[in-house]
């Protein structure tokens, strides 16, 4: 299974008010894509978008309603720093 190594995450305002998770994406053959989920135990966040950065890795975008509910069940991306988070594809 792929896992998605957290960096940092940021606003992309003033775009908006979804939420940009950079880093990097293990093993480096693996692949993650729009429609793919990132699963944090029982929960499963959305995967909207996903860019490549030459400085940041790879970034993907979560929604504002994505990270809210994490927030209520007491995940702060913040706390997850450095951390992998595993990654399920759509087509699974």
């Amino acid at each position: 299974m792929a896992t998605f190594l957290l960096r940092t995450a940021f606003h992309n305002r003033p775009q908006g008010d979804n939420m940009l998770l950079a880093g990097r994406v293990y093993p480096l053959t693996a692949t993650i894509k729009a429609g793919d989920w990132l699963v944090f135990g029982k929960i499963k966040i959305l995967v909207r978008e996903v860019e490549v950065s030459a400085y940041e890795g790879v970034i993907l975008t979560i929604d504002q309603d994505s990270r809210e509910s994490l927030k209520r069940t007491g995940i702060i991306l913040a706390d997850l720093y450095g951390t992998e988070i595993q990654i399920e594809s759509a087509g699974q």
